[in-house]
């Protein structure tokens, strides 16, 4: 049989009726009317009806077939197939055509089942293909995005909480002081293209120069459209006067070794493109962007609190559905920027992007979007939900909450909590590590939400300090491409040194936040580490610390001092794995703190006890 059957137009065409209209007939003829009256009536060859009239008195239980070739599976299978294939789509594991072969040989394999006109019980290409076609109104091919398991593991109900927190800061607020900001990077790839060569070709190739290497820009935009100026940071130890000039107006330019944004640049950002546009607004204004602990400090509380600027934090992993400039803004930029990329470098030699043109280009990149950036943004935050207020428009792109107890017949139990499993991988796994802050989605952060939010500004400070106390603003308004934030260190006040031994009994009423402990988290060897209750899980069972390091730039080796990671080591620990309640540590310069014991020797000692 042809894969497309066409019929042959010189050729008898039979007359064709639908099985409603031959089932309609054999029930007229079942009342007492003759076949002939009937034929003549409805139209329908008398040979036709006399044919299904006999099987229908033979077989009170026949039905009249469709015209043409007849379908392998039952109806009620291929509907099974088709819910089983939509459920496997929701739940972020649609099959595949091949797939779809395999699990019909399986189902055939299982029910003891032989379909003559499958090999082996095994569908063919052309079954699939017909199968696809005959379900068109509710599946379909299409190419997918790969999405990682913990952007998957997003549930309805963080969506939830993350609007409920959300909702009262957007009550009675316009539009223009709503402000989301993300971080991209443009490389110098791009990208590829279709062109016109000999027909047969199998490597087409065009001569474009290209590297792997790409800059970090920082966007910011409000909901009723207007774009902040960019924030461009490039991957140097040093800033020079021709790699600011023929940017975007008011951009600004920093670097870093690394060329992302950290710490220090971004509290730079904050004071140079969010603070002048927070200034000339009256009000509160919202500040939304991710969860990074990085891009959060105590000083850019303390501006957000001069300011009115209440600073709302996404749903962990879930930018790719809540952050409006993700959404929508990034990839109509990104064409831009590789039409223009394009352009430049069909009429260059050089082999990148050199940093004195990547300000011209970032401008023509905007510049082509001719004026779409606003109705691009303003798409973005609906999209998202946030403004207009609708979380239906975010709930919308997750599966739905009847799918995770459905008691539907043709979807098996197994196959719900393999796709629950697959999707969110299993409930019991603990992090011990976190680099996110335990701030609730959609809510505000404040300065006690912070761990380093008990440090003091040390004295080499104090210009930051003038900073803030500064009423003119006048330092925040000037423009530098080579401005320096210095980082707080952190210092605390001083307290009885010395290491506490104490009972399980006298430990459970003894522990709080803000107490110092020494914890083991070895298993067969003893791993002992000095930390800081952070939060209390469940008072006398489950705690939550953050530890320390031993700092190992010092000249005295006797003295046991610790020190806190770049990275905040937060992690969960019970009340069994605490070996003691350590005295408040001697604070010193740079975030160290003295303890009395050495850790070697409380470890040497409690492997003795043990």
């Amino acid at each position: 049989m042809p894969r497309t059957y066409v019929p042959n137009p010189r050729g008898v065409r039979h007359q064709q009726h639908s099985v409603e209209e031959l089932e309609n007939a054999l029930t007229i003829i079942s009342s007492g009317k003759s076949i002939r009256s009937v034929s003549r009536d409805l139209n329908i060859p008398f040979s036709v009806l006399q044919r299904f009239h006999k099987n229908r008195q033979q077989n009170p239980n026949f039905l009249p077939k469709k015209l043409g070739g007849q379908i392998s599976l039952p109806e009620c299978v291929e509907k099974a197939l088709v819910e089983n294939i939509l459920k496997c789509s929701d739940w972020g594991y649609p099959i595949t055509e091949f797939e779809l072969r395999m699990f019909v040989k399986y189902h055939l394999d299982r029910v003891g089942t032989k379909i003559a006109k499958f090999k082996d019980n095994r569908p063919g290409y052309d079954w699939a293909k017909l199968f696809l076609k005959r379900h068109k109104q509710d599946i379909s091919q299409r190419m997918c995005q790969n999405i990682k398991r913990s952007r998957a593991a997003v549930t309805n109900k963080m969506i939830n909480d993350y609007f409920d927190n959300l909702t009262p800061y957007l009550k009675d607020i316009s539009p223009d002081l709503i402000i989301n900001y993300d971080e991209t990077n443009l490389s110098d790839d791009p990208g590829r293209k279709r062109i016109i060569c000999k027909r047969g070709t199998k490597y087409p190739e065009r001569i474009m120069n290209f590297t792997k290497s790409a800059t970090s820009v920082m966007f910011a935009a409000a909901a009723d459209g207007t774009l902040l100026p960019p924030y461009i940071i490039y991957k140097s130890m040093h800033l020079y006067d021709k790699w600011t000039e023929g940017g975007p107006r008011g951009a600004r330019y920093n670097r870093t070794p690394s060329g992302w944004m950290d710490g220090r640049c971004f509290l730079e950002w904050f004071i140079k493109i969010i603070v002048p546009y927070c200034k000339c607004k009256e009000g509160r204004k919202i500040l939304i962007g991710d969860n990074l602990s990085s891009h959060i400090s105590p000083e850019v509380i303390k501006l957000c609190n001069k300011y009115q600027i209440d600073f709302i934090l996404l749903p962990p992993n879930s930018t790719h559905i809540t952050q409006p400039l993700d959404i929508a803004f990034f990839r109509p930029l990104k064409g831009s920027w590789r039409k223009v990329l394009d352009d430049w470098k069909s009429n260059k030699k050089s082999p990148s992007v050199d940093k004195s043109t990547f300000p011209s280009l970032l401008k023509s990149t905007i510049d082509n979007l001719n004026g779409r950036d606003g109705d691009v943004i303003r798409a973005g935050f609906e999209k998202s939900g946030i403004w207009p207020l609708n979380r239906d428009r975010v709930l919308n792109m997750l599966p739905k909450d009847d799918q995770f107890d459905t008691s539907s017949e043709i979807v098996e139990n197994n196959l719900t909590m393999f796709l629950k499993e697959s999707r969110f991988g299993e409930s019991t796994h603990k992090k011990t590590r976190k680099s996110r802050l335990k701030v609730p989605a959609g809510k505000s952060v404040r300065a006690h939400d912070l761990e380093s939010s008990e440090s003091e500004i040390s004295e080499d400070d104090n210009l930051l300090n003038q900073t803030f106390n500064d009423e003119n603003d006048n330092e925040i308004d000037q423009p530098s491409g080579n401005d320096t934030i210095i980082e707080p260190t952190q210092s605390t006040s001083s307290g009885n040194r010395g290491v506490i031994n104490m009972p399980i009994n006298v430990l459970q009423t003894n522990i709080e936040e803000g107490t110092w402990v020494a914890v083991n988290f070895g298993k067969n060897k003893p791993k002992i580490f000095f930390g800081k209750v952070v939060s209390v899980i469940k008072k006398g069972e489950m705690y939550e610390g953050s530890f320390t390091r031993p700092s190992l730039n010092i000249k005295n080796l006797d003295k046991c001092i610790h020190a806190f990671p770049e990275v905040i080591d937060f992690c969960e620990f019970s009340i069994i794995q605490v070996i003691r309640i350590l005295k408040n540590p001697k604070p010193l310069r740079r975030g160290r703190w003295e303890f009395e014991e050495n850790l070697k020797s409380v470890q040497e000692e409690f492997e003795k006890k043990k």
